[in-house]
């Protein structure tokens, strides 16, 4: 197995997963008091366990990134976050970030996939099927929230 590419591979996902958390803290933020902010409460708990069991396995794997790697990580995924919100552009806001998101958790299912694929013994030490399954749960709920934020704010005139 190269051990360089699977750090690279983890590690890229581990990004992904922390510019997950800012959008979606910026949803609940954004959004409290409404059903899509408590939605976003539910899912976060969910993607910071997601995220808890690749950082375990990435300690397991002794596939920490580099200093400099982890703050450029960090800065990608600040700079992502700000584009999408209700703040920043409305329902079509809220609409970007959960695109941003569904997209996000097909990738996060076919890093479990892969990783289920590979013969390493401690990277088996994971329930691959449980992870899967939550994925698709996940991108189920965040589609239908997607769908109807999109219709909202793409069938709203615009202000003359």
């Amino acid at each position: 197995m190269n051990h360089e590419l699977l750090t690279t591979y983890l590690n890229d996902h581990h990004a992904g997963a922390v510019a997950a958390t800012d959008v979606i803290d910026r949803l609940i933020d954004e959004n409290q008091g409404e059903p899509l902010g408590d939605f976003a409460i539910t899912l976060l708990s969910e993607i910071e366990q997601d995220k808890a069991e690749l950082e375990e396995l990435i300690k397991q794997y002794d596939a920490m990134p580099g200093v400099v790697k982890q703050a450029v990580a960090w800065a990608g995924a600040k700079m992502t976050v700000p584009k999408f919100g209700r703040a920043t552009a409305g329902d079509f806001g809220n609409f970007q970030a959960l695109e941003f998101l569904s997209l996000g958790i097909l990738g996060k299912r076919a890093l479990w996939r892969m990783l289920q694929t590979l013969s390493d013994p401690e990277l088996l030490s994971l329930d691959y099927g449980r992870l899967i399954a939550r994925a698709d749960s996940q991108f189920q709920q965040v589609e239908q929230w997607r769908i109807r934020t999109g219709t909202m704010a793409m069938n709203r005139r615009a202000a003359v």
